[in-house]
């Protein structure tokens, strides 16, 4: 004979599977993100992600622009990115893992050279979201070995040696906007001095790695901007194009 479950039982059933169902969506969630690859050399490379979708080749890659979005799930199992033109010994393509900090969301994949890893690239993931790196906003990663201070308008950022963000806000309105960088041990000798533009539809990202070249200074700066007026036109051409194809 077969005993019906109470229904103290089914309801506690009931409430286990939702709350499972629950925590298996917060963990395996789409996230949305961009490439960017840090020379031509790289941005040249035939490479494929893991998608929500499924695998899906990266294109329109370039070093001084991000790529269009992919949303890859978040989970146990990390996304891969797969070099189509480094084959290992059974004939498929070699992989390496992204791996995306927990709670990001809108994610920046770097992708750097790395001699020593087989695919050729080091993958590093950024938080990419405005609420993070607003519009108007200047964002340094200092890679340059040595301790600097950005100073705007009076005002004076220090960038310790490292590859977490440092986030300028100037605020304000449009503007031109004296900068100066200096070594921290040296405040009184500026390495770089210049007039920028400052707008506040627009956000840049830079990255100050060691120069190369000793009459420009002891480093250099490779900026990458993203202006909210052109991303707001794409993402409106996107979505005709979607609605036209839709009728």
């Amino acid at each position: 004979m077969n005993y019906p479950f109470p229904s103290k039982f089914r309801t506690v059933r009931l409430y286990a599977a939702i709350l499972l169902t629950l925590m298996l969506s917060q963990w395996l969630h789409a996230i949305p993100l961009r490439v960017l690859a840090w020379n031509d050399e790289i941005a040249a490379c035939k490479l494929m992600i893991d998608t929500s979708k499924g695998p899906a080749p990266i294109e329109g890659m370039h070093p001084s622009k991000r790529t269009k979005e992919y949303q890859v799930t978040s989970g146990e199992k990390p996304v891969t990115i797969q070099a189509l033109d480094k084959i290992d010994k059974d004939g498929k393509p070699l992989a390496s893992a992204v791996i995306i900090p927990k709670g990001t969301k809108q994610a920046l994949l770097l992708l750097l050279p790395d001699a020593k890893a087989d695919t050729g690239l080091r993958l590093f993931v950024l938080e990419d979201d405005v609420a993070n790196f607003p519009w108007g906003g200047i964002r340094f990663i200092n890679a340059c070995g040595r301790k600097l201070a950005f100073v705007y308008e009076k005002k004076t950022i220090i960038l310790p040696v490292s590859w977490t963000p440092v986030l300028a806000k100037p605020g304000g309105t449009n503007r031109n906007m004296e900068t100066q960088l200096f070594l921290f041990e040296q405040p009184d000798r500026p390495i770089y001095s210049a007039v920028w533009e400052q707008q506040q539809d627009v956000r840049t990202l830079i990255f100050i790695v060691p120069g190369t070249d000793p009459r420009l200074g002891p480093v250099a700066m490779k900026m990458i901007s993203e202006d909210r007026r052109v991303e707001e036109a794409t993402e409106g051409t996107a979505d005709s194009s979607r609605s036209a194809r839709g009728r």
